[in-house]
């Protein structure tokens, strides 16, 4: 099969020979084209890191214009006109860029990707959500560790936000869309007292890992805490929306640095992940229902 340079999306790019009937400005039109459908400036969606005065790249990047130009076009496109592309999509004064949401260096797997890699959804809308028929359940230690591994991850991601909370005094931090952080009203949807709970049910989680003979009820009860949660901020999410609110803020950590995220979609995605990883430890253990 013959390979195809400066694809993207739904364009499925040009064959060698198209691209050397162009001139030179024509290529790096395709090449500048190319890359505006595949990065973009990290301000427009990327979490930043204001303690740190640097940008968070959690889907992917950053990623030099020079390096991707030329492991796309270097077989097809001389060095010059490469460099020549370079500088047009490097004029702005970005040097670090994040990748499209709908590009391929886009590393945020879809729920259609999940679902095919074996992993369990909400399928019906209840709890426990479903295992793929597929899908073997794992051994019950490899989903502990799984649990394990997810609550890590979901502890570090609201930690920080949590230790603001408990001091009245301090709002969340927040971010606006291009700018560093700033207050905003609200906290996902979910009021201080669901945060803590959350916390909570974090520790009763850890508890359990760390037991001989985990309690498969309080775990459902943890589960259904979480997916709730996750609810809860995707209908946030949504309401914002509809009133044509564009500056939907998070906050979480990474390492134990204060992060301001500027799409809740991350913490929507630790909740969920941690509600499918207990639904399958429960799935793995003896007798769990």
């Amino acid at each position: 099969m013959a390979t195809n340079y400066g694809s993207y999306k739904d364009f499925e790019g040009y064959s060698l020979d198209e691209i050397r009937e162009f001139d030179e400005d024509d290529q790096v039109r395709i090449i500048t084209d190319w890359f505006d459908e595949q990065f973009e400036d990290p301000q427009n969606d990327t979490p930043y890191n204001n303690d740190a005065g640097g940008y968070v790249y959690l889907w992917g990047g950053p990623f030099d214009a020079s390096d991707q130009i030329q492991e796309e076009f270097s077989n097809v496109i001389d060095f010059d006109t490469m460099m020549r592309a370079v500088e047009e999509v490097q004029a702005s004064g970005v040097v670090e860029w994040a990748p499209q949401t709908n590009g391929d260096f886009y590393e945020h797997p879809e729920e259609e990707d999940r679902v095919a890699a074996g992993e369990i959804i909400d399928g019906d809308g209840d709890w426990p959500p479903l295992i793929p028929d597929e899908q073997d359940v794992p051994p019950e230690p490899e989903a502990r560790l799984e649990v394990i591994q997810r609550i890590d991850e979901l502890e570090a991601l609201i930690q920080p936000l949590i230790d603001r909370l408990q001091d009245q005094r301090q709002p969340p931090p927040m971010m606006g869309h291009n700018n560093p952080p700033e207050q905003l009203e609200g906290y996902h949807g979910i009021s201080r007292d669901e945060w803590l709970h959350l916390r909570d049910t974090i520790e009763g989680i850890k508890t359990q890992t760390n037991s001989e003979a985990p309690d498969t009820e309080a775990l459902n009860q943890s589960g259904n805490t979480f997916m709730t949660a996750a609810a809860n901020i995707t209908e946030w999410v949504a309401q914002k929306l509809n009133a044509a609110v564009d500056a939907v803020v998070g906050a979480g950590a990474v390492g134990g640095v204060i992060y301001a995220y500027n799409n809740p979609e991350v913490v929507i995605a630790a909740l969920t992940s941690a509600a499918q990883a207990v639904g399958t430890w429960i799935s793995s253990l003896p007798m769990a229902f």
